[in-house]
């Protein structure tokens, strides 16, 4: 049985045209595709190389199932799924016109505060919806978030990838995986300290600690835990002591450091419960900045638009003296 990935312009049970690849990774391919029955762009995502290992196989359904059952507009859709000719599985996602965060970031260096504080919201708003489905995603990072273009509004954060999640370990029934167990799961430069020593009862704040990441890479413009290897990366997120947000941003408000820094928090009871619990501190920082906005430009009004604190008295010209008589 073949196990190759289609060739472009093949069309899947009869329906989805690969059009173009848009990616490809160590384990799965993706194109962008012509949806025939219906008139539209989508996205198939090919795994390479698991036909006929029914493991794998199962998982790759898994993932399928995972995200179909999460309807939120911040993750990417599941829109359909099947097999091809030669039994290798497949999904049929939403196709997304945009660029990731890792492009953004390369492109602007680091992102306007304001900015990153909504990306980071929409991003939470959508683990939220993720973890309350009883998954940890175990793979945030910049690559896996897309930035879709809206006309006058801000971008769409949309979360993809979903091939390492994993049920979180709330009961035995619910620690099956979806990555082999034991393995280093996940991209190491965003991996939680429980991650990386490999802990069996990984929960949302794994997932929490990867924003935090993310965010000091939006904000700072440098990768928290670069390195040019993966042991001296792991090394890096074990034990590096990493520069003050503010040092790095005067602009960040002191608040925003402190979320994100507890974000990051190498001990996952040091961190924040929940999405929703760090969507509120950034929530409050948001407004804050909104209100020192406010107060400066009630001071600004106020110089230029200084009024005169009594009335405006009209003055008379001078009287002219008499004329001499005679």
């Amino acid at each position: 049985m073949s196990t190759q990935v289609p060739a472009l312009g093949s069309v899947l049970v009869n329906r989805y045209e690969l059009v173009e690849e848009l990616g490809r990774g160590g384990c799965a391919v993706v194109f962008g595709a012509h949806d025939h029955r219906l008139a539209r762009a989508v996205a198939v995502k090919v795994p390479i190389g698991i036909a006929g290992d029914t493991a794998k196989v199962g998982r790759f359904a898994r993932e399928a199932r995972v995200i179909a059952s999460i309807h939120h507009p911040n993750v990417c859709a599941v829109l359909d799924s099947g097999f091809t000719e030669d039994g290798v599985p497949f999904l049929v996602m939403e196709r997304l016109f945009g660029e990731s965060l890792r492009a953004t970031i390369h492109r602007a260096k680091r992102l306007p505060v304001g900015d990153a504080i909504a990306i980071g919201l929409q991003l939470l708003s959508a683990l939220d919806a993720v973890h309350a489905a009883g998954i940890v995603h175990r793979d945030v990072k910049p690559d896996n978030v897309i930035l879709v273009s809206r006309g006058g509004c801000d971008p769409l954060v949309k979360l993809l990838d979903f091939g390492l999640c994993r049920r979180a370990a709330r009961r035995r029934a619910d620690e099956e995986t979806m990555t082999r167990e034991g393995a280093l799961v996940g991209t190491p430069e965003y991996m939680a300290p429980e991650q990386v020593i490999g802990s069996a009862t990984l929960d949302a704040r794994a997932d929490i600690y990867a924003v935090g990441v993310v965010l000091y890479e939006a904000l700072t413009g440098d990768r928290a835990f670069f390195a040019k290897n993966i042991r001296d990366i792991l090394s890096g997120v074990m034990n590096k002591r990493l520069r003050p947000l503010r040092e790095a941003r005067r602009d960040a408000p002191r608040s925003l450091e402190v979320a994100v820094a507890r974000a990051m928090s190498r001990e996952p009871a040091r961190r924040h419960a929940t999405a929703a619990e760090l969507q509120a501190d950034l929530v409050a920082v948001k407004e804050e900045i909104a209100a020192l906005a406010r107060a400066a430009q009630r001071r600004a009004e106020a110089e230029v638009w200084d009024l005169p604190t009594t009335p405006f008295q009209r003055r008379l010209p001078p009287r002219r003296p008499p004329a001499p008589a005679g």
